[in-house]
Protein backbone atom coordinates (compact mmCIF):
# COMPACT_ATOMS: atom_id res chain seq x y z
CA UNK A 1 0.00 0.00 0.00
CA UNK A 2 1.63 3.47 -0.97
CA UNK A 3 2.53 5.04 2.12
CA UNK A 4 3.70 1.85 4.31
CA UNK A 5 6.93 1.61 3.04
CA UNK A 6 9.57 4.36 4.25
CA UNK A 7 10.11 6.28 7.10
CA UNK A 8 8.14 9.60 7.74
CA UNK A 9 9.99 13.30 8.11
CA UNK A 10 10.26 14.85 11.30
CA UNK A 11 7.55 17.45 12.00
CA UNK A 12 9.08 20.34 13.54
CA UNK A 13 6.71 23.00 15.30
CA UNK A 14 7.84 26.40 16.57
CA UNK A 15 6.54 28.93 18.75
CA UNK A 16 2.78 28.40 16.70
CA UNK A 17 -0.10 31.04 17.14
CA UNK A 18 -3.76 31.05 16.56
CA UNK A 19 -5.71 34.35 18.01
CA UNK A 20 -9.02 35.36 17.22
CA UNK A 21 -9.54 38.78 17.22
CA UNK A 22 -7.83 39.67 20.36
CA UNK A 23 -8.40 35.96 22.17
CA UNK A 24 -5.07 33.82 22.13
CA UNK A 25 -6.68 30.59 21.37
CA UNK A 26 -3.30 28.75 20.49
CA UNK A 27 0.25 30.04 21.98
CA UNK A 28 4.17 29.19 21.45
CA UNK A 29 3.11 25.73 20.56
CA UNK A 30 6.73 23.89 20.38
CA UNK A 31 6.63 20.10 19.30
CA UNK A 32 8.79 18.38 17.13
CA UNK A 33 7.98 14.79 16.68
CA UNK A 34 9.82 12.11 14.84
CA UNK A 35 8.95 9.27 12.67
CA UNK A 36 7.37 5.90 14.55
CA UNK A 37 6.03 7.80 17.09
CA UNK A 38 2.48 7.35 18.03
CA UNK A 39 1.37 10.42 20.24
CA UNK A 40 -1.49 11.01 22.35
CA UNK A 41 -3.19 14.36 22.34
CA UNK A 42 -4.82 15.17 25.57
CA UNK A 43 -6.47 18.24 27.06
CA UNK A 44 -9.97 19.98 29.04
CA UNK A 45 -12.58 20.41 26.52
CA UNK A 46 -11.57 24.44 25.08
CA UNK A 47 -7.74 24.07 25.61
CA UNK A 48 -7.23 23.80 21.99
CA UNK A 49 -6.69 20.63 20.54
CA UNK A 50 -9.11 21.06 17.19
CA UNK A 51 -7.80 24.44 16.69
CA UNK A 52 -4.21 22.89 16.75
CA UNK A 53 -5.31 20.38 14.14
CA UNK A 54 -6.84 23.09 12.01
CA UNK A 55 -4.12 24.99 11.53
CA UNK A 56 -2.00 22.21 10.81
CA UNK A 57 -4.28 21.52 8.20
CA UNK A 58 -4.39 25.14 6.81
CA UNK A 59 -8.29 25.40 7.78
CA UNK A 60 -6.75 28.57 9.63
CA UNK A 61 -3.60 29.77 9.33
CA UNK A 62 -1.25 31.13 12.28
CA UNK A 63 -0.80 34.35 13.56
CA UNK A 64 2.50 33.31 14.59
CA UNK A 65 5.34 30.53 14.17
CA UNK A 66 6.57 28.18 11.94
CA UNK A 67 5.69 24.80 10.64
CA UNK A 68 8.35 22.44 9.36
CA UNK A 69 8.42 19.03 7.59
CA UNK A 70 11.45 17.38 7.35
CA UNK A 71 14.00 20.52 5.76
CA UNK A 72 11.34 22.07 4.30
CA UNK A 73 8.88 25.38 6.27
CA UNK A 74 5.21 25.09 4.94
CA UNK A 75 2.83 27.67 5.61
CA UNK A 76 0.41 24.45 6.60
CA UNK A 77 0.53 20.91 6.25
CA UNK A 78 -2.77 19.89 4.65
CA UNK A 79 -1.32 20.32 1.20
CA UNK A 80 1.37 17.69 1.88
CA UNK A 81 0.66 14.16 0.11
CA UNK A 82 2.98 12.84 3.32
CA UNK A 83 0.28 13.99 5.36
CA UNK A 84 -3.17 12.72 6.69
CA UNK A 85 -6.05 14.05 8.48
CA UNK A 86 -8.75 12.23 10.35
CA UNK A 87 -11.42 14.49 11.65
CA UNK A 88 -14.40 13.30 13.23
CA UNK A 89 -16.91 13.06 10.87
CA UNK A 90 -14.45 11.11 9.20
CA UNK A 91 -15.28 12.71 5.84
CA UNK A 92 -17.12 9.38 3.92
CA UNK A 93 -19.65 9.76 1.74
CA UNK A 94 -22.24 6.72 2.80
CA UNK A 95 -23.64 6.51 -0.76
CA UNK A 96 -20.74 5.88 -2.54
CA UNK A 97 -18.89 2.14 -2.55
CA UNK A 98 -16.30 1.40 -0.28
CA UNK A 99 -14.10 1.82 -3.56
CA UNK A 100 -14.58 4.97 -4.41
CA UNK A 101 -14.57 6.29 -1.46
CA UNK A 102 -10.57 5.08 -0.98
CA UNK A 103 -10.44 7.10 -4.67
CA UNK A 104 -12.24 10.14 -3.51
CA UNK A 105 -9.43 13.13 -4.24
CA UNK A 106 -7.32 10.70 -6.43
CA UNK A 107 -7.23 10.55 -10.00
CA UNK A 108 -9.54 7.21 -11.11
CA UNK A 109 -7.53 4.37 -12.81
CA UNK A 110 -8.39 4.81 -16.35
CA UNK A 111 -7.58 1.49 -19.11
CA UNK A 112 -7.90 3.96 -22.34
CA UNK A 113 -9.12 7.52 -22.49
CA UNK A 114 -11.94 7.87 -20.55
CA UNK A 115 -12.78 4.14 -19.45
CA UNK A 116 -12.37 3.66 -15.93
CA UNK A 117 -9.86 0.96 -14.89
CA UNK A 118 -12.74 -0.65 -11.87
CA UNK A 119 -10.79 -3.98 -11.90
CA UNK A 120 -7.74 -1.84 -10.78
CA UNK A 121 -9.59 0.07 -8.45
CA UNK A 122 -11.37 -2.60 -6.52
CA UNK A 123 -8.25 -4.56 -6.11
CA UNK A 124 -6.26 -1.33 -4.88
CA UNK A 125 -9.42 -1.04 -2.62
CA UNK A 126 -8.65 -4.49 -1.18
CA UNK A 127 -5.04 -4.04 -0.95
CA UNK A 128 -5.64 -0.80 1.04
CA UNK A 129 -8.29 -1.91 3.52
CA UNK A 130 -6.41 -5.51 3.92
CA UNK A 131 -3.82 -3.45 5.85
CA UNK A 132 -5.74 -1.82 8.13
CA UNK A 133 -7.48 -5.21 8.98
CA UNK A 134 -10.85 -5.07 6.85
CA UNK A 135 -11.58 -7.73 4.98
CA UNK A 136 -14.85 -6.93 3.21
CA UNK A 137 -16.52 -6.39 -0.24
CA UNK A 138 -15.39 -2.95 -1.84
CA UNK A 139 -18.25 -2.19 -4.27
CA UNK A 140 -20.86 -2.12 -1.13
CA UNK A 141 -21.80 1.27 0.06
CA UNK A 142 -19.92 2.88 2.96
CA UNK A 143 -23.05 3.39 4.65
CA UNK A 144 -23.73 -0.05 5.31
CA UNK A 145 -20.41 -0.54 7.34
CA UNK A 146 -20.15 -0.09 10.62
CA UNK A 147 -18.72 3.17 12.71
CA UNK A 148 -15.62 1.25 13.55
CA UNK A 149 -15.23 -0.14 9.61
CA UNK A 150 -16.05 3.59 8.54
CA UNK A 151 -13.36 4.87 10.69
CA UNK A 152 -10.38 1.90 9.29
CA UNK A 153 -11.51 2.75 5.96
CA UNK A 154 -10.77 6.74 6.93
CA UNK A 155 -7.50 5.35 8.20
CA UNK A 156 -7.09 3.30 4.96
CA UNK A 157 -7.34 5.98 2.33
CA UNK A 158 -5.29 8.26 4.25
CA UNK A 159 -2.22 5.96 3.79
CA UNK A 160 -3.37 4.82 0.65
CA UNK A 161 -2.93 8.56 -0.93
CA UNK A 162 0.59 8.19 0.41
CA UNK A 163 0.17 9.83 3.73
CA UNK A 164 3.28 8.87 6.49
CA UNK A 165 2.15 11.36 8.87
CA UNK A 166 -1.53 10.69 10.79
CA UNK A 167 -3.48 13.33 12.97
CA UNK A 168 -6.87 11.92 14.05
CA UNK A 169 -9.05 13.59 15.77
CA UNK A 170 -11.24 12.23 18.01
CA UNK A 171 -12.22 8.86 15.77
CA UNK A 172 -12.67 6.63 18.57
CA UNK A 173 -15.19 8.96 20.49
CA UNK A 174 -18.32 7.71 19.71
CA UNK A 175 -17.26 3.83 19.03
CA UNK A 176 -17.97 0.99 21.13
CA UNK A 177 -15.06 -0.86 23.14
CA UNK A 178 -14.12 -3.43 20.82
CA UNK A 179 -14.29 -1.16 17.63
CA UNK A 180 -12.22 1.32 19.12
CA UNK A 181 -9.67 -1.08 19.89
CA UNK A 182 -9.56 -1.98 16.32
CA UNK A 183 -8.89 1.17 15.72
CA UNK A 184 -6.06 2.04 17.97
CA UNK A 185 -4.51 -1.55 17.00
CA UNK A 186 -4.33 -0.13 13.19
CA UNK A 187 -2.92 3.10 14.23
CA UNK A 188 0.06 1.27 16.42
CA UNK A 189 0.48 -1.20 13.73
CA UNK A 190 1.19 2.04 10.98
CA UNK A 191 3.66 3.64 14.10
CA UNK A 192 5.33 0.33 14.03
CA UNK A 193 5.82 0.68 10.51
CA UNK A 194 7.65 4.10 10.47
CA UNK A 195 4.66 6.04 10.10
CA UNK A 196 3.73 8.87 12.11
CA UNK A 197 0.30 8.97 14.23
CA UNK A 198 -0.53 12.29 16.37
CA UNK A 199 -3.82 11.19 17.74
CA UNK A 200 -6.34 13.35 20.19
CA UNK A 201 -8.26 11.89 22.30
CA UNK A 202 -9.70 11.69 25.60
CA UNK A 203 -9.96 7.93 26.66
CA UNK A 204 -7.07 6.84 29.22
CA UNK A 205 -6.69 3.16 27.90
CA UNK A 206 -5.60 4.51 24.41
CA UNK A 207 -3.13 6.90 26.14
CA UNK A 208 -1.68 3.72 28.27
CA UNK A 209 -2.15 1.31 26.06
CA UNK A 210 -1.38 2.30 22.77
CA UNK A 211 0.57 5.74 22.82
CA UNK A 212 4.31 6.10 23.33
CA UNK A 213 4.26 9.69 24.45
CA UNK A 214 1.61 11.91 25.43
CA UNK A 215 1.04 15.92 25.05
CA UNK A 216 -0.91 17.28 26.96
CA UNK A 217 -2.22 20.67 26.05
CA UNK A 218 -4.06 23.26 28.46
CA UNK A 219 -5.32 27.07 27.82
CA UNK A 220 -3.45 26.94 24.66
CA UNK A 221 -0.06 25.97 25.62
CA UNK A 222 1.59 22.70 26.10
CA UNK A 223 1.81 22.10 29.52
CA UNK A 224 3.27 18.39 29.28
CA UNK A 225 5.08 16.10 26.96
CA UNK A 226 6.36 12.88 28.51
CA UNK A 227 7.04 9.36 27.43
CA UNK A 228 3.76 6.91 28.86
CA UNK A 229 6.18 4.43 29.42
CA UNK A 230 5.97 3.66 33.03
CA UNK A 231 3.35 5.94 32.67
CA UNK A 232 0.23 4.87 35.51
CA UNK A 233 -3.31 5.32 35.40
CA UNK A 234 -3.26 6.79 38.37
CA UNK A 235 -0.33 9.47 37.65
CA UNK A 236 -2.02 10.26 34.18
CA UNK A 237 -5.41 11.33 35.67
CA UNK A 238 -3.54 13.35 38.38
CA UNK A 239 -1.91 15.06 35.21
CA UNK A 240 -4.79 15.80 33.56
CA UNK A 241 -6.95 17.10 36.61
CA UNK A 242 -4.19 18.52 38.03
CA UNK A 243 -5.53 22.48 36.35
CA UNK A 244 -8.82 21.52 38.24
CA UNK A 245 -8.29 22.14 41.71
CA UNK A 246 -10.02 19.14 43.30
CA UNK A 247 -11.00 17.24 40.13
CA UNK A 248 -10.53 13.23 40.17
CA UNK A 249 -10.28 11.10 37.99
CA UNK A 250 -13.13 8.90 37.34
CA UNK A 251 -10.80 5.84 37.74
CA UNK A 252 -9.40 7.25 41.05
CA UNK A 253 -12.39 7.57 42.79
CA UNK A 254 -14.16 4.55 44.33
CA UNK A 255 -18.11 4.51 42.97
CA UNK A 256 -20.57 6.11 45.24
CA UNK A 257 -23.31 4.21 46.74
CA UNK A 258 -27.02 4.23 46.45
CA UNK A 259 -28.04 7.64 46.72
CA UNK A 260 -29.71 7.59 49.84
CA UNK A 261 -27.92 4.51 52.13
CA UNK A 262 -31.11 4.61 55.14
CA UNK A 263 -33.73 4.30 52.41
CA UNK A 264 -32.09 0.62 52.15
CA UNK A 265 -32.79 0.87 48.48
CA UNK A 266 -34.37 1.94 45.45
CA UNK A 267 -37.81 3.28 45.75
CA UNK A 268 -40.79 3.48 44.35
CA UNK A 269 -41.59 2.55 40.48
CA UNK A 270 -41.43 5.69 38.23
CA UNK A 271 -40.87 4.28 34.97
CA UNK A 272 -42.05 0.80 33.12
CA UNK A 273 -42.08 -0.19 29.86
CA UNK A 274 -43.67 -3.83 28.94
CA UNK A 275 -42.90 -5.23 25.80
CA UNK A 276 -42.35 -1.73 24.62
CA UNK A 277 -41.49 -1.92 20.45
CA UNK A 278 -40.05 1.03 19.10
CA UNK A 279 -37.67 1.55 16.25
CA UNK A 280 -34.75 -1.32 16.31
CA UNK A 281 -36.10 -1.90 19.78
CA UNK A 282 -38.21 -4.46 21.24
CA UNK A 283 -39.57 -6.37 23.02
CA UNK A 284 -38.07 -3.98 26.45
CA UNK A 285 -39.39 -5.01 29.46
CA UNK A 286 -37.58 -2.14 32.03
CA UNK A 287 -37.92 -0.56 35.29
CA UNK A 288 -36.50 2.73 36.34
CA UNK A 289 -37.23 3.00 40.41
CA UNK A 290 -36.74 6.70 42.63
CA UNK A 291 -32.94 6.63 44.12
CA UNK A 292 -31.56 4.13 41.52
CA UNK A 293 -28.77 5.17 38.37
CA UNK A 294 -29.68 1.82 35.75
CA UNK A 295 -27.41 1.32 33.03
CA UNK A 296 -27.89 -0.09 30.22
CA UNK A 297 -25.03 -0.90 27.22
CA UNK A 298 -24.85 -2.31 23.50
CA UNK A 299 -23.08 -2.43 20.42
CA UNK A 300 -24.29 -0.98 17.04
CA UNK A 301 -27.83 -2.15 15.76
CA UNK A 302 -28.24 -3.37 19.07
CA UNK A 303 -30.74 -1.09 19.28
CA UNK A 304 -29.64 0.82 22.21
CA UNK A 305 -30.59 3.76 21.91
CA UNK A 306 -34.04 3.40 20.87
CA UNK A 307 -34.58 1.80 24.21
CA UNK A 308 -33.99 4.99 25.44
CA UNK A 309 -35.92 6.99 23.48
CA UNK A 310 -38.69 4.76 24.31
CA UNK A 311 -37.72 5.36 27.91
CA UNK A 312 -37.52 9.05 27.38
CA UNK A 313 -41.03 9.01 25.30
CA UNK A 314 -39.62 10.34 22.50
CA UNK A 315 -40.39 7.31 20.95
CA UNK A 316 -43.69 5.99 21.18
CA UNK A 317 -44.48 2.29 21.41
CA UNK A 318 -45.33 0.72 18.69
CA UNK A 319 -46.47 -2.18 20.59
CA UNK A 320 -46.68 -2.76 24.35
CA UNK A 321 -46.74 0.09 26.91
CA UNK A 322 -44.96 2.83 28.23
CA UNK A 323 -46.18 4.01 31.89
CA UNK A 324 -44.85 7.11 34.02
CA UNK A 325 -45.96 7.38 37.48
CA UNK A 326 -48.01 10.29 38.31
CA UNK A 327 -46.90 13.80 38.09
CA UNK A 328 -43.42 12.15 36.94
CA UNK A 329 -41.39 14.08 33.72
CA UNK A 330 -38.58 12.83 31.78
CA UNK A 331 -35.33 14.85 30.42
CA UNK A 332 -33.15 13.87 27.48
CA UNK A 333 -29.16 13.99 27.35
CA UNK A 334 -29.45 12.82 23.70
CA UNK A 335 -26.35 10.72 22.20
CA UNK A 336 -25.60 12.58 19.14
CA UNK A 337 -24.90 16.41 20.28
CA UNK A 338 -23.78 17.93 17.07
CA UNK A 339 -27.37 16.91 15.18
CA UNK A 340 -29.74 16.44 18.11
CA UNK A 341 -28.04 18.38 21.15
CA UNK A 342 -28.07 22.20 20.83
CA UNK A 343 -29.16 24.94 18.57
CA UNK A 344 -25.90 26.27 17.25
CA UNK A 345 -26.80 29.92 16.36
CA UNK A 346 -28.52 30.79 19.44
CA UNK A 347 -26.63 31.46 23.12
CA UNK A 348 -25.61 29.26 25.59
CA UNK A 349 -28.25 30.52 28.01
CA UNK A 350 -31.36 29.65 25.62
CA UNK A 351 -29.52 26.66 24.89
CA UNK A 352 -30.02 26.09 28.55
CA UNK A 353 -33.24 26.86 29.14
CA UNK A 354 -35.22 26.59 26.38
CA UNK A 355 -37.06 22.92 27.58
CA UNK A 356 -37.92 25.05 31.01
CA UNK A 357 -38.87 28.30 29.64
CA UNK A 358 -41.98 27.35 32.00
CA UNK A 359 -39.91 28.19 35.36
CA UNK A 360 -39.11 31.79 34.69
CA UNK A 361 -42.64 32.97 33.88
CA UNK A 362 -43.54 36.79 35.15
CA UNK A 363 -46.26 38.43 35.63
CA UNK A 364 -48.95 38.19 32.75
CA UNK A 365 -46.84 34.85 32.05
CA UNK A 366 -43.96 36.72 30.61
CA UNK A 367 -40.63 35.29 30.78
CA UNK A 368 -38.99 36.89 33.10
CA UNK A 369 -36.03 37.36 31.11
CA UNK A 370 -33.29 38.59 34.03
CA UNK A 371 -33.98 35.33 36.05
CA UNK A 372 -33.80 32.96 33.20
CA UNK A 373 -30.55 34.25 32.82
CA UNK A 374 -28.76 34.30 36.28
CA UNK A 375 -30.40 30.68 36.50
CA UNK A 376 -28.41 29.51 33.07
CA UNK A 377 -25.29 31.48 34.43
CA UNK A 378 -25.29 29.56 37.82
CA UNK A 379 -25.48 26.85 35.67
CA UNK A 380 -22.98 27.49 33.34
CA UNK A 381 -20.42 28.27 36.28
CA UNK A 382 -21.80 25.13 38.19
CA UNK A 383 -20.95 22.98 34.82
CA UNK A 384 -17.76 24.48 34.86
CA UNK A 385 -18.84 25.51 30.99
CA UNK A 386 -15.99 27.19 29.23
CA UNK A 387 -15.95 30.21 28.02
CA UNK A 388 -18.36 31.10 31.25
CA UNK A 389 -20.46 33.04 29.75
CA UNK A 390 -24.27 32.29 28.72
CA UNK A 391 -24.35 34.96 26.00
CA UNK A 392 -21.50 32.70 23.73
CA UNK A 393 -23.10 31.01 20.64
CA UNK A 394 -23.35 28.05 21.44
CA UNK A 395 -21.59 26.59 17.89
CA UNK A 396 -18.20 28.16 19.25
CA UNK A 397 -17.81 25.93 22.20
CA UNK A 398 -15.57 22.79 22.00
CA UNK A 399 -17.63 19.67 21.92
CA UNK A 400 -17.37 18.66 25.62
CA UNK A 401 -18.72 22.13 26.63
CA UNK A 402 -21.82 21.53 24.37
CA UNK A 403 -22.16 18.48 26.25
CA UNK A 404 -21.99 20.17 29.70
CA UNK A 405 -24.66 23.02 28.44
CA UNK A 406 -26.97 19.70 27.08
CA UNK A 407 -26.91 18.02 30.40
CA UNK A 408 -27.47 21.30 32.27
CA UNK A 409 -30.73 21.67 30.11
CA UNK A 410 -31.71 18.49 31.06
CA UNK A 411 -31.08 19.49 34.67
CA UNK A 412 -33.38 22.41 34.45
CA UNK A 413 -36.00 20.13 33.74
CA UNK A 414 -36.89 19.05 37.06
CA UNK A 415 -37.61 15.46 35.72
CA UNK A 416 -38.26 12.93 38.26
CA UNK A 417 -36.62 10.21 35.17
CA UNK A 418 -32.82 11.66 33.29
CA UNK A 419 -32.25 9.58 30.46
CA UNK A 420 -28.71 10.08 29.37
CA UNK A 421 -27.55 8.98 25.83
CA UNK A 422 -23.55 8.93 25.86
CA UNK A 423 -23.40 11.38 28.48
CA UNK A 424 -19.85 11.68 28.45
CA UNK A 425 -19.01 11.42 24.94
CA UNK A 426 -16.54 13.56 23.61
CA UNK A 427 -15.60 15.22 27.28
CA UNK A 428 -12.14 15.69 29.03
CA UNK A 429 -11.07 13.50 32.07
CA UNK A 430 -12.00 16.24 35.16
CA UNK A 431 -15.25 16.99 33.11
CA UNK A 432 -15.93 13.26 32.97
CA UNK A 433 -15.64 13.09 37.06
CA UNK A 434 -17.56 16.26 37.32
CA UNK A 435 -20.60 14.76 34.95
CA UNK A 436 -20.14 11.62 37.62
CA UNK A 437 -20.79 13.26 40.68
CA UNK A 438 -23.21 15.02 38.95
CA UNK A 439 -25.08 11.88 37.99
CA UNK A 440 -24.30 10.46 41.45
CA UNK A 441 -26.54 13.30 43.43
CA UNK A 442 -29.52 13.18 40.61
CA UNK A 443 -31.16 9.82 42.27
CA UNK A 444 -33.11 10.79 45.55
CA UNK A 445 -36.48 9.53 46.78
CA UNK A 446 -38.41 11.22 43.74
CA UNK A 447 -35.80 10.99 41.37
CA UNK A 448 -34.06 7.92 39.02
CA UNK A 449 -31.65 8.00 35.96
CA UNK A 450 -31.40 5.50 33.33
CA UNK A 451 -27.51 5.65 31.76
CA UNK A 452 -27.61 4.38 28.14
CA UNK A 453 -24.14 4.28 26.83
CA UNK A 454 -21.53 2.07 24.92
CA UNK A 455 -18.51 3.23 27.57
CA UNK A 456 -17.93 0.91 29.70
CA UNK A 457 -16.49 3.10 32.12
CA UNK A 458 -19.51 5.45 32.63
CA UNK A 459 -21.41 2.30 33.51
CA UNK A 460 -19.18 1.38 36.30
CA UNK A 461 -18.70 4.92 37.59
CA UNK A 462 -22.24 5.52 38.13
CA UNK A 463 -24.56 2.54 37.87
CA UNK A 464 -25.93 0.25 40.68
CA UNK A 465 -27.38 -2.59 38.32
CA UNK A 466 -27.19 -2.62 34.36
CA UNK A 467 -27.90 -4.57 31.79
CA UNK A 468 -27.10 -5.48 27.74
CA UNK A 469 -29.23 -4.73 24.86
CA UNK A 470 -29.03 -7.16 22.01
CA UNK A 471 -31.68 -7.55 18.56
CA UNK A 472 -33.56 -5.06 20.68
CA UNK A 473 -33.96 -6.93 23.77
CA UNK A 474 -32.56 -5.91 27.26
CA UNK A 475 -31.10 -8.82 29.37
CA UNK A 476 -31.12 -9.46 32.88
CA UNK A 477 -29.87 -6.95 35.35
CA UNK A 478 -26.82 -7.36 37.09
CA UNK A 479 -25.65 -5.97 39.98
CA UNK A 480 -22.65 -3.26 38.93
CA UNK A 481 -20.74 -4.29 41.91
CA UNK A 482 -20.80 -8.15 40.11
CA UNK A 483 -18.42 -6.53 37.10
CA UNK A 484 -15.22 -4.88 36.07
CA UNK A 485 -14.56 -3.21 32.87
CA UNK A 486 -12.85 -6.27 31.23
CA UNK A 487 -15.84 -8.77 32.47
CA UNK A 488 -18.23 -6.02 31.38
CA UNK A 489 -15.91 -5.19 27.20
CA UNK A 490 -16.25 -9.19 27.08
CA UNK A 491 -19.71 -9.32 27.55
CA UNK A 492 -20.13 -7.04 24.70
Amino acid sequence: MAGSAGLAPTLRIAGLGRSFGRVEVLRDIDLEIGPGEFVGLMGPNGAGKSTLIKVLDGVYPPSAGTIRLGAQQVPSLGASPLVGFIHQDLGLIDGLTVADNLRLGQSPLRLVGPVLNRPAERAAAARALAAVGLDLPVTGPVGDLSPGEKALVAIARAFARGARILFVDEATSTLPPPDAKRVVAALRAMANAGSTVVMVTHKLSEILGATGRVVLLLDGRIAADRSTTGLGRAELVRMLASHEKGAAGPAGDPRPGPADPAAGGPGRTLLRLDGAHGGRAGPVDLVVRAGEVVGLTGTPGSGLHDVGYLAHGSLRPSRGTRTLAAGVRTALVPPHRETQGGFPDLDVGVNLTVSALRRFRGAFGLLARRRERAEGQRLVTRLKVRPADVGTEFRLLSGGNKQKVIFGRALLREAGVHVLCEPTRGVDVAARAEIYALVRRLPDEHTGVLVVTSDAEDLLAVCDRLATVSDGTVSDFRPVDDLDETALEAVL
